[in-house]
């Protein structure tokens, strides 16, 4: 494999300048440990500009009467200085003594300035090579490029997933009512006849054919009406079988949320806002509590994190539905997660292998970290409270069946894996910050939740939680002078998290304002 080594501009330059004016460049020689004496090609060297090699398995530049001199034509390396590795080349430039046609090389010479324009383009081509060079490696490789080394291994970078949860649709008053006439049914014998609206009020008619006559049927006696349904009383009266029955009742206008409604937070500033959209058609109905309520699961439009949103954060219908008074989000809506990155993609692969050959518990954490929708660091526990065989695994977000089908792919004969979540623990925060005269105070108290959040949300399982952290990040926000009273879960003090633990934030932090 060839090493790609690359040149300044400044070395690109000397080079130039050293061979216009009559130098030798880059003359190449094979340093051998026994051996201290080197014959120069050129029999009139004058001067050695520059020797570089490799010293000590990095590109080195050697020092002139401290690692070498030159004596009698030759490069003599000195007792005491830095030589080049024992068998690696090294590279010698000097001047020769001879006429010289061009000797003016100073700043703002029409020669140096030809050499530094060609200089700077050469400089442009030797980045553009190094560039490719690193692409072809897992450790140096970036962006599209490490995509393309992994998929050797057949990894695929996580994209950004966006955040799903469920929004509350409701109504502070029943929906207005409508008559449903001579609704027909057939008797075939059942017990329980469910009416086709499913918002029916009540029973006002039920008439149908008894002993061959038309007979109204009455509630209580023959009939009651229970969870939309017309329920045949044993031993009351009931419709001649393979008989039609009609049926009146009152119904609540059915009051339906399409599928793409729009939702979102409020801000003052629209790229603030978090927005949401529905992704199933649904009815509003009556809860269990007599609320008219309906749940209904929402995406967020943007993906990745920045769609997280806490409970009770989505409040508005940028475009209202008809007969809906109010939306919110009960739950905390915080699974979306960033793309992947370099890092992260780059320790995934590296355990690839491993995962294929199924040779250690890095390959089980490799595993089940490549699963869609798993969130931040996977914990693997050898041999939990010292139980010989088991590996117990603890990892947030993904699809639960999906990680018990790779664990049990890649988990080695004889092992017993324990799949978990972590046990959550809720971080109640409270901090006063003194805001800079002249700040807007909501920006600057917005911005410092956005990167509290974002230090909390870069916990992996069992990390604990800084305080002085917090007020790191409270004071990195532009116009906030200082940070005082910072509270988790009501003490000033670090909350320290287990191994199978994890800390969230449940509630957005309560910021104050002082002095």
């Amino acid at each position: 494999m060839i090493t790609f080594v690359r040149k300044s501009y400044n070395e690109i330059t000397e080079a130039i300048l050293s061979q216009v004016t009559k130098g030798i460049v880059n003359e190449k020689h094979e340093y051998t440990i026994n051996k201290v004496k080197y014959k120069l090609a050129q029999p009139n060297a004058l001067e050695i500009v520059k020797i570089d090699g490799t010293a000590k398995g990095a590109p080195a530049v050697f020092q002139k009467n401290t690692d070498y001199r030159l004596g009698n034509n030759m490069v003599e390396w000195l007792p005491g200085g830095e030589k080049p590795d024992d068998h690696t080349p090294f590279f010698v430039n000097y001047k020769l003594n001879a006429p010289q046609l061009i000797t003016d090389i100073n700043p703002g010479s029409v020669i140096r300035t030809i050499v530094e324009s060609a200089a700077l383009e050469i400089d442009f081509l030797f980045a553009q090579m190094e560039q490719v060079y690193n692409s072809g490696f897992i450790d140096t490789a970036t962006g599209k490029s490490l995509d393309l080394v992994v998929s050797l291994l057949g990894i695929v970078r996580k994209s950004a997933e966006s955040a799903t949860g469920e929004v509350t649709f409701g109504r502070n008053n029943e929906p207005g009512e409508i008559e449903i006439l001579h609704e027909r049914h057939v008797e075939s014998g059942a017990d329980r006849y469910l009416l086709k609206n499913p918002l029916a009020k009540s029973i006002k008619n039920v008439d149908g054919i008894y002993g061959g006559n038309i007979t109204p049927f009455l509630q209580v006696q023959d009939y009651n009406f229970s969870d939309g349904a017309i329920v045949w009383v044993e031993g009351g009266k009931r419709p001649d079988a393979g008989s039609e029955f009609s049926v009146d009742y009152p119904a609540y206008e059915q009051i339906i949320i399409p599928k793409g409604v729009e939702v979102s937070t409020e801000s003052r500033r629209p790229e603030n806002l978090k927005k949401f959209r529905t992704t199933i058609d649904a009815t509003l109905i009556r809860n269990s509590e007599g609320r008219w309520e309906t749940e209904v699961p929402v995406m967020a439009m943007s993906p990745g994190k920045e769609g997280n949103v806490y409970a009770y954060a989505i409040s508005l219908m940028p475009k209202p539905v008809i007969g809906i008074e109010y939306v919110k989000n009960k739950n905390d809506i915080m699974n979306g997660t960033d793309p992947e990155n370099d890092s992260e993609l780059r320790e995934r692969a590296k355990h690839a292998l491993e995962k294929a050959g199924k040779a250690s518990v890095d390959s089980l954490k490799s595993a089940v970290q490549g699963i869609k929708g798993v969130v931040g660091e996977v914990k693997v526990v050898d041999q939990p409270e010292g139980v010989p065989g088991v590996v117990q695994i603890i990892a947030s977000g993904g699809d639960e069946k999906e990680i018990e089908t790779v664990i049990e792919e890649t988990r080695s004969a004889g092992i017993k894996v324990e799949f978990k979540r972590p046990t959550i623990i809720p971080l109640e925060i409270k901090l006063t910050i003194v805001v800079v005269e002249g700040m807007d105070e909501i920006e600057v108290k917005n911005e410092v939740e956005r990167m509290i959040r974002e230090y909390i949300d870069s916990l992996s399982i069992d990390e604990d939680v800084v305080r002085s952290q917090i007020i790191k990040a409270a004071l990195s926000v532009q116009g906030v002078k200082d940070v005082h009273d910072v509270t988790i879960n009501g003490k000033k003090e670090n909350i320290e998290v287990r191994s199978d633990e994890k800390a969230e934030l449940r509630s957005p932090p309560e910021i104050y304002t002082g002095e």
